[in-house]
């Protein structure tokens, strides 16, 4: 099979905040998009330093029908749980630095997925749709005017493998998190899941002390296909998917802190040394991470490193074993056909949490 990676637009200057839209009709069969965000630090410095989490929805949609659509966050965990390694970033806190954060929207399995792909001539007017909202600051965010964008689609050309269809995902609902008591969802029956995204991000808490029990029941519990505490859940995708990693470079500063995209039994060290300065991590809560560093030096020069599991702050429940040198199995997905109703029940610990359901879906 002959496959090209197509730009759909290269280095586009954006706007502080908006929202647009891209054609995909004449890109025939795809494999993904890569989404690639990037921006200039603040004239003093961007502790924030960090871009995904000012991207609130990329989709593909078909008029009213949306093939996809998460935010960037959400499209971060899928790529770690799918892939097995956190996507490229470049981030930094430094002075008028340039920055980058990237995603793939998959529609197959795992990058580089020949069986499952988005066949676009299949839709009467597919297109891409990002909405975000830079923050404009000059020393928690960026400078106003220098946010860019590239998307690169990859093409599949001569002898495509028969189609089979393309993983959904989409986020379907949100909430924020209460002390206690259940938090429902009642789940599409439309297409066969390969799996399920749950996120509770709340700064400096781990996730599984927000979500202390996750269920998921079939036809009021005719049948229950799992209900697991939080921590047994966190621990198993831990366990199932191994930890990931992030890297970014902060302020030469005696304390600097750093607020990752890892919410889960992480830890960090300090990899690298400036010339003048060295620095050690002194307190990992969560996704936080704190330094401590001797004065002098040069900023944006020594460089963190986050390990750890729940990509932002997300659970990841799939219908397949997770075995990382075997594609996941369809005839493992959780087949919805003939049910009155699926239903996740998500028990709740900690108040105030920002809380999504992702599905990811078969759909042919």
């Amino acid at each position: 099979m002959k496959v090209r990676d197509v730009y759909i637009t290269s280095s586009e200057a954006l706007v502080d905040s908006g929202s647009k839209t891209w054609p995909l009709n004449s890109l025939g069969k795809i494999a993904h998009l890569r989404i690639k965000i990037g921006a200039t630090n603040g004239a003093t410095s961007n502790t924030v330093g960090k871009l995904k989490g000012l991207v609130s929805k990329i989709e593909v949609i078909d008029g009213s029908n949306v093939i996809a659509s998460c935010s960037m966050t959400e499209w971060f965990a899928a790529n770690c749980y799918n892939n097995g390694v956190a996507p490229f970033h470049d981030l930094s806190a430094g002075a008028a630095v340039v920055i980058a954060d990237e995603i793939f929207v998959l529609f197959g399995r795992y990058l580089g997925d020949r069986e499952y792909y988005l066949d676009l001539s299949r839709f009467s007017n597919p297109q891409l749709r990002i909405t975000w909202a830079f923050a404009v600051s000059a020393t928690v965010g960026i400078a106003t005017g220098t946010g860019r964008l590239s998307v690169i689609a990859r093409s599949l050309e001569d002898q495509v493998l028969p189609y089979k269809g393309f993983i959904m995902r989409k986020e379907i609902g949100s909430w924020a998190s209460a002390a206690s008591g259940d938090q429902p969802f009642v789940l599409p029956l439309d297409y066969p899941y390969m799996g399920i995204y749950v996120a509770a991000l709340k700064t400096t808490v781990e996730p599984d002390t927000i979500i202390t029990n996750v269920k998921l029941t079939r036809n009021t519990d005719q049948y229950i296909d799992f209900s697991l505490t939080g921590r047994d859940a966190f621990a198993r995708a831990l366990a199932t998917f191994g930890a990931f990693r992030e890297k970014f470079r902060p302020l030469q500063d005696t304390a600097a802190t750093w607020l990752g995209d890892l919410y889960f039994k992480t830890g960090a060290w300090m990899s690298r040394p400036a010339a003048t300065s060295k620095s050690v991590t002194t307190t990992v809560a969560a996704e936080s991470v704190t330094t401590a560093a001797t004065t002098g030096g040069t900023a944006d020069t020594q460089e963190i490193e986050l390990e750890g599991g729940a990509p932002g702050a997300s659970l990841y429940l799939p219908f397949h074993d997770g075995d990382p040198y075997l594609p996941p199995d369809p005839s493992d997905f959780l087949n919805p056909s003939g049910l009155g109703e699926l239903k996740l029940l998500l028990t709740q610990g900690v108040a105030a949490a920002a809380g999504t359901v992702v599905v990811e879906q078969l759909r042919v």
